[in-house]
């Protein structure tokens, strides 16, 4: 019979070079409890520094060896977040002037609407659409983002160029979206929907669109029981309800922001409620999520004569 330590060993050997063959180790060190928990080491050579019977200066070395890789892993991680970041404001401020002679639609929304089986001219009744593609097969949550914009001979365009996103870093509900979202499913609704007006905590953004300021006094009403239900209210004077999201809490996510006017006319209870676009970087309770320089620009791009939608595919 194989004693115990010497089956531990075996079956932490066999785990570490199966990882090894895959390439998808998923391992790091806590200093003070010598648990494995960082990403993208190297399994082979973690191996190496966990042989047992070492002296204490030699484990001493082993951990700061461990260290070591794990600050280099952690900066690589830091500068790529970092870089992304840059080159997504630098796109979002890349919005293009109206090109002359449109004589076409674009390709690439043209071969969404009819993969949909949408019209032009039935279906897009506004002159700027924000096109969320979700992802609902490898990553429910992730979504890409296109703007368009209508000229005045009728034709549609891109606004950053053709074929090209706004932004591949959107997030939508956390189990996707869905033309049968309801209230608790973590759902983005699909579908077109007009946008309504935009908001801002702090500094406006530059737009003529209509915004309103979120302050101390701002609600929206989730309590299906309310008269007052998916509905922006100011103030508590009238305050009939037990749930709503005091807006300005959530002061990250809503600095820039768009309402979506889902469900807003006769709310359905079991439909979702207080759907926006707006800033941020993880998966949402149903809303529509992008980097803040993004829906800033979207902002800017909008105008008091825009009669914007949003189309959500699934």
């Amino acid at each position: 019979m194989k004693k115990p330590l010497f089956v531990i060993t075996e079956v932490f050997l066999s785990v570490v070079f199966a990882a090894a063959a895959v390439a998808t180790a998923a391992v790091a060190v806590d200093i003070k409890t010598d648990m494995l928990k960082i990403d993208k080491l190297d399994p082979l050579k973690i191996s190496s520094l966990l042989t047992h019977d070492k002296t204490d200066s030699e484990k001493q070395k082993n951990k700061k060896e461990l260290s070591e890789i794990i600050l280099a892993e952690s900066k690589q991680v830091s500068d790529t977040k970092e870089n992304l970041q840059k080159m997504a404001e630098i796109k979002a401020r890349e919005f293009l002037k109206e090109p002359e002679n449109i004589d076409r639609q674009p390709q690439d929304l043209e071969e969404f609407m009819t993969a949909y089986e949408y019209d032009f001219e039935e279906n897009l009744t506004g002159n700027k659409l924000i096109l969320v593609e979700a992802d609902n097969f490898s990553n429910p949550s992730k979504a890409k983002l296109y703007c368009y914009e209508k000229a005045k001979n009728g034709y549609w365009w891109n606004v950053v160029g053709e074929g090209e996103t706004v932004t591949d870093e959107v997030y939508i509900g956390e189990n996707g979206s869905s033309y049968e979202a309801t209230a608790d499913s973590k759902k983005t609704p699909a579908g077109m929907w007009p946008l309504g007006e935009g908001f801002y905590i702090g500094e406006k953004p530059v737009t003529s669109y209509p915004m309103f300021e979120i302050t101390e006094n701002t609600y929206w009403v989730t309590d299906t029981q309310s008269q007052f239900f998916n509905q922006k209210v100011e103030g508590i004077e009238e305050k009939d309800w037990n749930k709503a999201e005091h807006m300005i809490a959530a002061e990250k996510s809503y600095k820039y922001g768009l309402v979506i006017n889902y469900n807003t006319y006769e709310p359905d209870i079991e439909r979702p409620s207080a759907l926006f676009m707006h800033c941020g970087n993880t998966p949402t309770e149903g809303c529509i999520a992008v980097p803040e320089s993004v829906m800033k620009s979207i902002l800017e791009w909008l105008d008091d004569d825009s009669m914007p939608v949003i189309w959500i595919t699934v």
